[in-house]
């Protein structure tokens, strides 16, 4: 009997890892046949830049492995909550894929789900946390690096999204690692530290901003996005045109005496919130910004 009861043992330990190295290998060639689908390309911001993360990590789920490596899974889908408070769009990080419930089924009841459905939700979610990085420091808009342009990026000595992204894997404080992709002038600081304010701790209560304001910040932010991101490629520095910043802790608002606001306010509100502008550059006038 015990002779029995110990092959039946070993014959469930053997298929229990026969399924774990199939499932494995199953998960490696669904993301590798993902990311070499022009369809599903299509639908991410920096395919290149994905394509190469899961290509260095061969090809394994980054975000949905295990139940065990979930902390930075969970931060990453909170990072992409709070967007607004950094200025940017929630409609640009995949809203309506990367939801909740749909990660605590990929996680929690994986029989309910597939291999489909969690390479898709791995991978989009890898799209927008590439995406978020690379607006944090270059900006959505930036007339000098389009979205392409960024996904070419391979040299380590620029700000490589991907080389970024894998070292804040590592790091302790994950969220505060990827928030290093903004820029370091005192102007975006203060204005970043005071849209975290409104979007964050006083939304809902009596100091509640207007839109409007809320929106001139963001423009703002973006302009110095765009100079910082200029002068650290080596290019001569520039000084952005502002038309709002944040002196003894509140906002001061300039005139718009170049009338350049509207068609940048446009590019990043457009109407119809439903259709987000995807890689297509705003027709603006010119760079927003003057030589010292």
């Amino acid at each position: 009997m015990k002779i029995v009861t110990a092959v039946l043992c070993w014959m469930t330990i053997l298929i229990s890892m026969t399924f774990a190295y199939g499932q494995g290998n199953s998960i490696s060639t669904e993301l590798s046949m993902h990311l070499k689908s022009q369809i599903k390309q299509s639908k991410l911001y920096y395919p290149k830049s994905v394509k190469r993360y899961y290509d260095q990590n061969g090809f394994q789920p980054m975000w949905t492995k295990n139940k065990e490596q979930l902390k930075q899974t969970w931060e990453a889908m909170m990072l992409l909550d709070c967007v607004l408070q950094f200025g940017l769009s929630y409609a640009d990080y995949h809203p309506r894929e990367l939801m909740y419930d749909n990660l605590r089924t990929i996680i929690n009841n994986p029989e309910k789900g597939n291999i489909a459905e969690q390479v898709c939700f791995d991978v989009l979610l890898t799209d927008a946390i590439i995406t978020l990085m690379n607006h944090l420091h270059y900006g959505k808009f930036n007339p000098d690096f389009s979205a392409k342009r960024i996904d070419r990026i391979t040299k380590t000595t620029e700000f490589n999204t991907v080389v970024k992204l894998t070292k804040a894997r590592w790091d302790i404080n994950f969220i505060e690692a990827i928030l290093t992709a903004q820029p370091k002038s005192k102007a975006y600081v203060h204005l970043q530290s005071y849209m975290r304010l409104i979007k964050g701790q006083y939304v809902g209560d009596c100091y509640e901003t207007p839109e409007s304001e809320a929106r001139k910040m963001a423009i703002n932010m973006e302009r110095l996005r765009w100079a910082e991101a200029y002068t650290e490629r080596g290019g001569h520095q520039r000084v952005p045109y502002l038309t709002c910043e944040i002196k003894d802790g509140l906002p001061v608002f300039y005139e718009d005496f170049r009338h350049l606001d509207e068609s940048l306010e446009a590019a990043m509100y457009p109407i119809n919130k439903r259709q987000p502008l995807k890689r297509r550059e705003p027709a603006l006038s010119y760079i927003h910004l003057k030589k010292e």
